[in-house]
């Protein structure tokens, strides 16, 4: 969650969300969740305990991409071993 921390000098006076509940939950849509103000990479989803990644962090990119290269250079070996 993405919250605003206030400060008074170098005193923390106040930690607050930047967004309510509601809000927070229209930016979940389905398997999806996309917001840059939240710095996490893996955000805990509110049904079923499940977890999935936050698509406004650039290193959710990083990731998938590494994952779709994964599965390609799997696939092109598993051909490449076949003989296919």
């Amino acid at each position: 969650m993405a919250y605003d921390i206030l400060k008074a000098g170098n005193e923390v006076v106040a930690i607050k969300r930047k967004y309510s509940q509601e809000e927070d939950e229209t930016r979940m849509r389905g398997r999806f969740y996309c917001n840059p103000d939240d710095k996490n990479l893996f955000v805990c989803r509110r049904a079923w305990g499940a977890w999935t990644m936050n698509m406004g962090n650039p290193w959710a990119w990083c990731a998938v991409g590494a994952i779709a290269l994964a599965v390609c250079l799997a696939a092109y070996l598993l051909l490449w071993v076949l003989g296919v």
